[in-house]
């Protein structure tokens, strides 16, 4: 036992040595390493809670007035305004928020593909307009002939949000989509579950006719 415990000592001596010799051998290397570690450590802790902090409040204090002029319907004023904040602030929440915004305005001047490049850069982060940035992609899709695309991002509008608001909108759109798609079995399911998931919403008032018409063109009419 004394010289199990002997030979145990005498390995853990030897792997020690040939640490402290590996280290002798590398000195420089090591160091350079360590100081690189250091360098990348200091690097991220100062991005992250100094810089981009005092990013956000300065896009903060930028979007403002781009926000105001949107609100007044001066499109061709706020577009150049959010496309400053972009191209200042893009990596910060404000940044990605002026994305949203200059989609909107590209979508309402009708360029549409622009308007899908700005939503698609969009944090989907942001649970207020997450949902409005992917469903407003797809009616931008639409008008530019996309209908698988815009069917995705319309039932991906439709997992972002849960609501009696916007929800049964993103589910009647993505219905109508599947009909044009000849995929009447999809767009009855999706007018199903307004009916019954969403029926105090005002899609939901007329929904019935619409599950007709699909039970008819998917032959499951009785």
């Amino acid at each position: 036992m004394a010289d199990e415990k002997q030979d145990v000592l005498l390995d853990v001596e030897s792997r020690w040595s040939n640490v402290e010799d590996f280290f002798q051998q590398n000195k420089k290397r090591v160091s350079t390493i360590a100081t690189v570690l250091l360098v990348a450590i200091a690097g991220y802790v100062g991005y992250t809670f100094w810089y981009m902090p005092g990013q956000e409040q300065e896009a903060e204090v930028a979007i403002f007035p781009a926000q105001r002029l949107f609100g007044m319907d001066s499109i061709n004023k706020s577009m150049p305004m959010f496309q400053q904040i972009v191209d200042d602030y893009g990596s910060t929440k404000v940044g990605h928020t002026a994305n949203y915004y200059l989609g909107v305005c590209y979508f309402q001047k009708k360029q549409y593909q622009q308007a899908i490049d700005c939503f698609a850069k969009f944090n989907a982060g942001d649970v207020m307009l997450s949902p409005l940035a992917a469903g407003m992609m797809g009616d931008a899709e639409m008008q530019l002939g996309q209908n698988d695309a815009a069917l995705e991002d319309y039932l991906t509008a439709v997992k972002r949000s849960n609501n009696q608001l916007t929800t049964p909108i993103f589910l009647k759109k993505a219905a109508f989509v599947c009909e044009q798609k000849g995929d009447y079995s999809q767009a009855l399911s999706l007018y199903q579950n307004i009916k019954t998931q969403y029926h105090t919403s005002q899609e939901a008032q007329d929904i019935d006719k619409y599950i007709a018409r699909a039970k008819v063109k998917s032959g499951t009419a009785q």
